[in-house]
């Protein structure tokens, strides 16, 4: 709060007859301070409204998350500027419990920098259509999200391929089309249940690949710490580029409010660490993973509270 102390000259009267008397002591000048929004809802309404605006799977499918490696990739960078930014994408990632790739691996997560984000938007599209199309809506957002990320104007757009997963095998339990049987017809894989409970399943939803694209021109306005903290953000979650987290702090918001945050923002590693806790379950609904943003929150907040 900035204070604005003003002093107020004291003027000595001359004695004379009649004594002139001291003028009626006036109040000082009206300070003037930032506006402040109190929020009294509860903490764990707030989560569920960080978490809806911050996470989109695809219809029918829970929140994925890495339960393999993770490879980053980053193309047009100079490698003196490219391996800090591979190194602390994998080292949140580690932080969470997500092992880093062997040297030389394949990238999965693979973050491309351009001055011309249209043109490699569609020339990825077009080197890669099953990429973009597999499985249509079990493993991506809707086309419409495709076209946004194919003509939007945004400084860092992103598409994500998430798969559905048989825990027990590491199969995909789901099918793909041109996927036969030995005798050549249409088949779908086997999934043999290990449990009669109807309100858990075996099928878990892993991320997949992640391409991450991010224009040159728009990121001078933010630091490097902001960008590495959004790139990793984004490379370990499946992020709603629509959605709109402007009343809570959070590295999203650093294109549209630099000074808003200076990066990772507490709700933001309260939002991985609940999607990536041990234990949680294996389709990540959000009920549960705003339930563990909001825990996290509040030990955060106790934890920085004075003793």
């Amino acid at each position: 709060m900035l204070a604005a102390v003003m002093s107020l000259a004291l003027v000595t009267a001359v004695q004379q007859d009649p004594p002139v008397q001291d003028p009626p002591p006036q109040d000082p000048p009206a300070t003037r301070v930032d506006d402040i929004i109190v929020d009294g809802r509860p903490l764990t309404t707030v989560a569920e409204e960080f978490v809806e605006n911050v996470g989109e799977a695809p219809r029918g499918r829970g929140l994925a998350r890495w339960n393999r490696a993770i490879c980053v990739g980053a193309v047009n960078l100079r490698p003196e500027a490219a391996q800090p930014l591979i190194d602390h994408i994998s080292a949140v990632a580690e932080d969470l419990g997500v092992r880093s790739g062997d040297v030389g691996c394949r990238p999965n997560v693979i973050v491309v920098f351009t001055d011309d984000p249209r043109a490699v938007a569609g020339a990825m599209v077009e080197a890669d259509p099953r990429g973009f199309r597999l499985g249509g809506r079990t493993y991506h957002l809707s086309s419409d999200f495709r076209d946004d990320f194919l003509d939007g104007d945004r400084p860092v757009r992103w598409w994500t391929t998430s798969v559905p997963i048989d825990s027990e095998t590491g199969q995909r339990a789901t099918r793909l089309p041109g996927d036969v049987d030995a005798d050549g017809n249409p088949a779908a894989p086997y999934i043999f249940s290990t449990s009669a409970s109807r309100l858990n399943s075996q099928v878990r939803d892993d991320l997949a690949r992640i391409y991450v694209i991010v224009d040159v021109n728009r990121v001078n306005d933010v630091s490097p710490q902001q960008l590495a903290d959004y790139l990793a953000f984004v490379a370990l979650a499946q992020v709603d580029p629509r959605g709109d987290v402007s009343r809570q702090a959070s590295v999203l918001n650093v294109f549209e409010d630099p000074a808003s945050s200076p990066g990772f923002s507490d709700w933001d590693m309260a939002y991985l660490r609940a999607l990536y806790r041990p234990g949680a379950p294996m389709r990540t609904d959000r009920r549960a993973v705003a339930n563990g943003v909001a825990d996290e929150v509040a030990r955060t907040m106790r934890q920085s509270s004075p003793q």
